[in-house]
């Protein structure tokens, strides 16, 4: 009787845990769930802590290393230990000590880290010049999937930097299937061919590399830009790829993007934003470079009221912390004898020091503006031009061949914005000496002076277009551009719009790609004469082998339309992907109705 009951009663129980037990597929859901959970958590705080290295106020590297050593001890992630390591390697955060990083680095890679190994290959190659142990490294780094120390292995493999055929097409292969290095690669071997760089496509795949966040890419992009080089010099752009930059990392480049902002001429809406975080880290963390901005911004009104007073005493303070900047402005300030006692000798001696310090443009143009007319010290022409040179070279990314390109560059000077200088009338002597002298580069810059575009205050309509017509006379290619695309939009003067034609050409022979996009408008147009399409096309090709966005534009739309040519929506995407890349209007636009038909024709 016990024994049926007892055997009832376990029934009874097997039943109902059968009936409140999960189900094995919710059971398993909610553990992948869970497990998914976990993952993200660790991926989140992986983020958190390079986030934390990377800040553009005040890296905080000692909370970002805690986080990586919790997560080294309680998970075992390689690149948890990666990080650890580099810190160390570096002296991040932490006390340099390379053995204890070797080490970090070596557990990382026996966790399966392919980066660990490509880091353990870098230091083995830059910092002891071990090419057989990176090699050692650069392999396993391969056998585990990561692609950049291939190509470090074939810099290595090939000394003068041949790029083989076998590693041109890794390069194209993986830089179609979205790799950032292999773009970044590739545009550096489009670019820095000797006998014919590829320009357009240099530069296609440079932007391409930047859009996924390649830091050398975006700041590669950011010097064209700043100095005119492969691309127009444009402000703006140079701007944006900053801002980049630093958001990326690289904190070298926060003070001139500050100095933009407190200038206005980017992102005016933070002004008040910077200006606190720079008043914060003068204040709470001594930051430096905070202070020497701070007395630029008080000596010239910049967001602020003009304060010489408040610029000295900011200048000052960094000053004797050893700061390079404000040891220059205060130097400056002793040559153009304003604001303290006439000495220069002091000017003299604190440019050394700053260059002793820091060697940058700003201590050398004043070393060499001091020995050109002995202030301070013994006149010295040999010694001024050498010093000028490396300045110019820095500051520039100019050569000086004789006298007019020096008084050209000590002008330039002069008109710098951040130059503590209360007259800027030597900016106009020296370019005029320079101008007389035969400097076309000259001529071009008094049109920006007198137009307004350097020096606010100096602003003379009438005598900028007499300078213009003088540099486009004189062949100055970006002059002939400008004056070319101002009569171009005259469409009621026939003589202006034969005028502009003969600028534009003059500027399209020296290869300017936005005379040629402009030329290829005016045949597309039929302005000043009829319309040929088969012209267009010529001079945006010859504007796309430049990287002009326009032209990248209007080729798609050609092809996209069959404007000219034969329809054909392959080769309108692939012109107008470029001009995407470049941050083009038209293109994007474009490019998005191209990509709607094609996803609405796949689905019949």
């Amino acid at each position: 009787m016990w024994f049926m009951l007892i055997l009832i009663l376990g029934i009874l129980g097997l039943g109902f845990w059968m009936w409140k037990r999960p189900d094995p597929v919710e059971r398993d859901q909610a553990k992948a769930v869970q497990h998914d959970l976990w993952l993200d958590q660790i991926d989140a705080q992986l983020k958190h802590a390079e986030h934390l290295s990377c800040d553009q106020g005040q890296p905080n590297y000692a909370r970002a290393y805690d986080i990586y050593s919790q997560l080294a001890k309680q998970h075992e992630l390689p690149q948890a230990y990666t990080q650890m390591g580099l810190m160390h390697l570096y002296g991040l955060g932490r006390e340099k000590n390379p053995p204890h990083g070797i080490g970090l680095l070596e557990k990382a890679y026996r966790l399966g880290g392919d980066d660990a190994a490509y880091q353990l290959g870098i230091w083995h190659e830059t910092q002891l010049q071990d090419s057989e142990k990176a090699l050692y490294w650069y392999r396993h780094a391969v056998a585990l999937g990561h692609l950049d120390a291939q190509y470090r292995i074939n810099g290595l493999s090939n000394p003068n930097d041949q790029v083989s055929e076998q590693h041109l097409s890794l390069l194209k292969r993986n830089a179609e299937n979205g790799h950032a290095s292999s773009q970044y690669q590739l545009a550096q071997y489009y670019l820095t061919q000797i006998k014919t760089p590829n320009i357009s496509e240099g530069l296609h795949a440079l932007f391409q590399a930047a859009e996924q966040g390649h830091l050398v890419a975006n700041q590669q992009l950011y010097e064209y830009y700043q100095f005119g080089q492969f691309l127009p010099a444009n402000e703006q752009c140079a701007l944006h790829y900053l801002k980049v930059c630093i958001a990326l990392g690289d904190q070298a480049l926060l003070p001139i993007y500050q100095q933009a902002v407190l200038m206005g001429k980017y992102d005016i809406d933070q002004r008040q934003r910077v200006w606190s975080d720079l008043l914060t880290q003068a204040k709470e963390h001594q930051n430096l470079k905070a202070k020497a901005l701070l007395g630029r911004a008080y000596f010239h009104g910049w967001f602020v009221d003009k304060n010489e007073t408040m610029a000295f005493r900011y200048w000052s303070e960094a000053a004797q912390e050893k700061n390079a900047e404000a040891l220059c402005a205060i130097a400056a300030l002793y040559y153009e004898e304003h604001l303290v006692a006439k000495t220069p000798e002091k000017a003299f001696e604190l440019y050394q020091y700053a260059h002793e310090i820091e060697p940058n443009y700003m201590s050398l143009m004043g070393l060499g503006l001091c020995h050109l007319h002995g202030v301070g010290t013994v006149q010295d022409i040999a010694k001024a031009e050498e010093y000028l040179q490396q300045a110019a070279e820095q500051g520039w990314r100019y050569k000086i061949k004789n006298s007019a390109d020096q008084n050209y560059v000590i002008g330039l000077f002069y008109c710098m914005a951040s130059y503590p200088l209360p007259d800027r009338n030597k900016a106009l002597a020296y370019l005029v000496q320079a101008s007389e002298q035969g400097c076309t580069d000259a001529l071009w810059t008094l049109y920006q002076l007198y137009a307004g575009q350097l020096i606010s205050t100096v602003n003379d309509f009438e005598q900028a277009q007499i300078y213009l017509q003088q540099a486009v006379d004189a062949g100055h290619v970006l002059a002939q551009v400008t004056l070319g695309l101002g009569l171009s939009q005259d469409d009621h003067s026939q003589q202006n719009l034969l005028l502009a034609q003969q600028y534009l050409k003059q500027a399209a022979i020296q290869g300017n790609g936005v005379a040629l996009n402009r030329l290829g408008e005016i045949y597309t147009q039929g302005l000043g004469q009829e319309a040929d399409l088969n012209v267009a096309l010529e001079y945006y090709q010859q504007a796309a082998q430049h990287a002009n966005p326009d032209a990248y534009g209007h080729l798609g739309q050609m092809y996209l339309y069959g404007q000219g040519v034969e329809r054909n929506l392959h080769t309108a995407q692939c012109w107008l992907e470029k001009g995407r890349a470049m941050r083009h209007p038209r293109s994007i636009e474009l490019l998005k109705n191209i990509e709607a038909y094609l996803n609405q024709e796949s689905k019949f």
